[in-house]
């Protein structure tokens, strides 16, 4: 049999050193070959990893198993979706007897949760297919948002192109806000990641009962290399039910930023449309009206965060960034940021986000 196991890419942190060696070992003492496994792990349209980042992800196991990263452009069409929507994935998927996922389950801006079957159905997922679900249509959805995954046509079309291969069992990961392992749920891919995402809402969602001039938030280093990544809290922070913040806030971002806006293609298509951004309203009115290619929605849903809240980075890097016209503030330390906060602002009110990723805000009503 041929056995794909479906891992996430390294901007989430699914500690595959731990897992993945009793995952195998498993599979071996039920009669599976190591020559007949692969590991493919899911980039969707960001940069593949390099062979070191591979190793020090992965470990040992590299010298055991075959190790492929995704090629967005080495697709085959399995079948258009009930929402007509394409539905590409990776050619490796077709002869597969049997699909094992890895994921991460926490709050996604779209998919409700991450986690799950996701690895596959947009990880390992062809241009066209990733064009069409991040497409305003979708991502406008009332359902489509932070923390929720029923009504939600981004989380429907999860399952449904999944449900086009042989995923036999899934992993579900939980970190805590430190990304230490908090729980692991295995098992049958739907109810498994159920139980997940029913735990994690009791772990990451917090109310609030007051609104917050500030929010500074940290993020895993993983997702503070490049710009595209560490822009994501903004929405996590917005697009809630209730947000805990108003039209004068500021949300602040504290990130590396090594890479700029990123090395992926959807990484360059988000770095030209917000270059070219000379006002949010323009740049909404104009995706809305010709949609938008992946990448490109980043910088839709940046824009529509712009509209409520002020939006900044403070980073060591923050000087590569300044007069290039981009519509953030940058600081390069706590100490210029909370300088300016204190010129905007008479007696501000501070939230310190230690994950901005694994701790939603919601506003008690």
């Amino acid at each position: 049999m041929k056995i794909i196991i479906a891992v996430p890419d390294f901007t989430r942190e699914a500690h595959l050193k731990k897992i993945l060696p009793g995952l195998l070992s498993s599979l071996v003492k039920k009669g599976a070959r190591y020559k007949d496994m692969e590991i493919l792990i899911g980039t969707g349209l960001h940069r593949q990893p390099t062979e070191k980042e591979i190793k020090r992800n992965l470990g040992s196991i590299t010298d055991k198993v075959k190790i492929s990263s995704h090629n967005y452009k080495n697709v085959f069409c399995a079948a258009r979706s009930k929402k007509n929507i394409p539905v590409y994935l990776d050619k490796k998927l077709k002869n597969a007897d049997s699909i094992i996922t890895i994921g991460v389950v926490e709050p996604h801006l779209y998919a409700g949760y991450s986690g799950g079957v996701k690895v596959v159905s947009i990880g390992l997922a062809g241009e066209k297919t990733i064009n069409a679900t991040h497409h305003p249509r979708f991502l406008d959805y009332p359902g489509t948002r932070i923390c929720s995954i029923k009504d939600n046509p981004f989380q429907d079309f999860i399952q449904e192109a999944a449900s086009l291969l042989p995923v036999r069992y899934s992993v579900n990961i939980i970190n805590n806000e430190n990304g230490k392992i908090l729980k692991i749920f295995k098992g049958r891919p739907w109810l498994c990641f159920k139980k997940a995402v029913n735990y994690s809402r009791k772990t990451f969602e917090k109310k609030m009962n007051r609104y917050f001039d500030v929010i500074i938030c940290s993020i895993p280093s993983s997702k503070s290399v490049n710009i595209y990544q560490a822009s994501r809290p903004f929405n996590y922070i917005i697009n809630t039910r209730s947000p805990v913040i108003k039209g004068t806030s500021l949300i602040l971002v504290k990130a590396g930023l090594e890479e700029g806006f990123g090395k992926g293609l959807g990484e360059k298509r988000f770095m030209k449309k917000m270059l070219e951004m000379r006002h949010p309203d323009k740049l909404i009115s104009k995706i809305k009206k010709g949609g938008c290619l992946a990448g490109e929605h980043r910088a839709y849903m940046v824009a529509k965060a712009l509209k409520k809240a002020k939006l900044g980075f403070i980073s060591k890097n923050a000087r590569l960034y300044k007069n290039k016209g981009l519509p953030f503030l940058f600081f390069e330390g706590l100490g210029e940021a909370k300088k300016y906060i204190r010129n905007y602002f008479k007696k501000p009110k501070i939230y310190y986000l230690k994950n901005a990723f694994t701790t939603i805000l919601t506003r008690t009503k």
